[in-house]
């Protein structure tokens, strides 16, 4: 990776000692929430806090991690079916919690820029948290994403070596794409909001992003290990877009992947086989 793009993810080493409050307890594992600071060279980042709901297996000795990243919406219900899945089955797990990441009328196009930099930091934080875990094994640590959050974890898993496999559903590239030709309406409305409030038509907004936006997965991909993926894909996903979901796909060197006859929305019906399937590719690139 050329030294530009692994100074532009670098970030100060962060000291402070983290907030931890229990959440759960089950018979396989407990669920606590983790909070500590943002680490930045700005002085004032926008979303300053990393959060996480840390479900800790109760096996014993040393047990691999997994990071699972959200989607751009909701309260969470399908990451905690997900991270209760591989808690239950020996794996500690943090679930990262979303932060603001949008085209917002109140910013330049550049401050999306600047939060999808933010969101690849937050997840190297978490990383540098779970290696000062006694019970991580701080060299068996995977991740999970599903939608934005697979777009996360590819472009973490680019710039974080300690990350050693990854399984990524309904993600797609580049980023401008989608933002601008979506009709999710999690996308679209923010899109209509900016283009109404600066006065602006699609055209203009493409060249803006196009000019701005850096932290892309696509961009991203020839620095991820294609043996270290697992891609779940929806051929008729209209959020994404097929041909995005296939372009990233070839950009990260054509991986192991699922082709899923469904949307982008009605793939939830498959989430049984994506977490086995996930669980399947983990055990193979993770120790158990």
């Amino acid at each position: 990776m050329p030294e530009s793009v692994s100074s532009y993810y670098a970030y100060p080493t962060l000291t402070q000692t983290p907030l931890v409050l229990p959440i759960e307890q089950h018979s396989r594992y407990e669920v606590y929430l983790v909070r500590f600071p943002l680490s930045l060279q700005e002085s004032e980042p926008t979303e300053p806090v990393v959060e996480i709901e840390w479900f800790l297996s109760k096996q014993p000795g040393k047990r691999p991690a997994v990071i699972v990243n959200p989607i751009l919406g909701g309260d969470y219900p399908l990451e905690r079916a997900v991270s209760r899945y591989f808690a239950a089955r020996g794996y500690h797990v943090a679930l990262i919690h979303r932060k603001t990441l949008k085209i917002s009328p109140e910013h330049d196009i550049s401050h999306l820029e600047f939060l999808l930099r933010q969101g690849v930091i937050r997840i190297r934080q978490v990383v540098d948290w779970l290696t000062q875990q006694e019970s991580v094994d701080a060299a068996q640590i995977g991740s999970f994403g599903i939608s934005m959050g697979g777009i996360a974890a590819v472009m973490a898993a680019a710039v974080e070596p300690r990350l050693k496999a990854h399984t990524i559903a309904l993600a797609g590239g580049g980023i401008v794409d989608i933002l601008m030709h979506s009709n999710d309406k999690l996308l679209s409305k923010p899109r209509l909001r900016y283009l109404a409030h600066h006065r602006m038509d699609l055209n203009s907004l493409e060249l803006a992003l196009r000019r701005e936006v850096k932290t892309d997965p696509i961009r991203l991909a020839p620095y991820v290990q294609t043996r270290d993926l697992y891609l779940f894909i929806a051929l008729t996903d209209a959020t994404m877009g097929r041909s995005n979901a296939l372009r990233l796909w070839q950009a990260l060197g054509k991986p192991q992947a699922t082709f899923m006859l469904t949307g982008h929305y009605t793939s939830y019906l498959l989430l049984p086989y994506v977490k086995w399937q996930s669980l399947r590719f983990f055990r193979k690139h993770l120790a158990d």
